[in-house]
């Protein structure tokens, strides 16, 4: 009998979708909101007896680790301990790194049930260096791509394309601080904008800068494709960036060729994915230029938008 584990975190809009489905469906579940352990939720690791569990004080439910058949993991979170108030901030991280770690010993213990997405997958799919060559060697068309901190590879790179330049984030441009959290997106690079002494500092991503038609996010879901056209030129500001503007965007559904369909297909399973959410810019000869894949990206928004079924088919994949 199927049991989902799902593992994520209070604010995640998105696994409401599957707990949806999955209640729908009747199919037995559990959403471990991570950043409950210690606080609402108790854990046991039992080794001498091989019982592994945790106990929700809020359901005064008990659930068995080794009775879940698939999990999908999706934004855990750890407690902030904020409602401890008697420990330094030293101790404080301490124990998160305890919870951390603890948490880390739960996925291995739920290495043999079947995950959307395998957890290992998703974090080395993550790395756009990675992602990068592997689409290269499938055969996608992508950008013309250098990550130097060397000054004159960064600047013959430059004067190599005729054209403009954009710069990125290697990861994902998100910085937080104690007061608040921005976000780097993808801007235009003036020419003369290299500065040798800041190239030094850090890598630095460049790719030349793509017309385009439109913005494609292509949602996989195992072996079913979901294509959506986001009309990010309607708007300046989100020509370059689609995320960038205040003002949602235009979204349609739209048919992926086959042989776009069957690189993304592959994609993943060079990954061992089994679901991903790949950004491909259309250019204005009407190809698809692979830009990323978010091996676990976002994709709520867009089946309310256009309809596309993507919770159905996660959890007819889950069970």
């Amino acid at each position: 009998m199927t049991s989902v584990l799902i593992i994520t975190n209070k604010n995640d809009i998105t696994a409401d979708f599957i707990v949806k489905g999955l209640i729908d469906r009747k199919i037995s579940f559990y959403r471990f909101n991570t950043e409950e352990l210690t606080v609402s939720i108790n854990i046991t690791l039992d080794f001498k007896n091989n019982i592994f569990f945790l106990f929700d004080k809020i359901s005064k439910t008990t659930h068995n680790l080794l009775s879940f058949t698939s999990i999908y993991y999706r934004r855990p979170k750890l407690p902030d301990l904020n409602h401890i108030k008697e420990i330094s901030d030293a101790e404080r991280h301490l124990l998160k790194n305890e919870i951390l770690y603890t948490l880390e010993g739960v996925y291995k213990i739920l290495q043999d049930a079947y995950w959307i997405s395998p957890l290992y997958s998703i974090r080395e799919s993550e790395n756009k260096i990675y992602q990068l060559i592997t689409a290269k060697q499938i055969g996608f068309d992508t950008p013309c791509s250098i990550i130097s901190n060397y000054y004159q590879s960064a600047n013959d790179f430059i004067c190599s394309i005729n054209g403009e330049i954009i710069i990125k984030p290697i990861k994902t441009g998100l910085i937080e601080d104690s007061s608040e959290t921005s976000v780097i997106f993808t801007s235009k690079l003036g020419r003369d904008k290299v500065l040798k002494e800041e190239v030094t500092f850090c890598p630095i991503f460049l790719q030349n800068n793509i017309k385009k038609k439109a913005d494609i996010r292509v949602t996989i879901v195992g072996e079913q494709v979901f294509g959506t056209r986001i009309n990010s030129q309607d708007m300046t500001e989100t020509e370059i960036d689609w995320r960038q503007g205040g003002t949602i965007l235009e979204h349609t559904k739209i048919n992926i060729p086959d042989d776009i369909k069957e690189k993304c297909i592959l994609l993943l399973r060079k990954l061992r994915l089994r679901f991903g959410a790949i950004d491909f810019i259309l250019d204005t000869n009407n190809n698809f230029i692979f830009l990323e894949i978010n091996p676990n990206g976002q994709w709520a928004w867009i089946e309310k938008q256009v309809g596309h079924q993507i919770s159905k088919a996660i959890v007819k994949l889950l069970v």
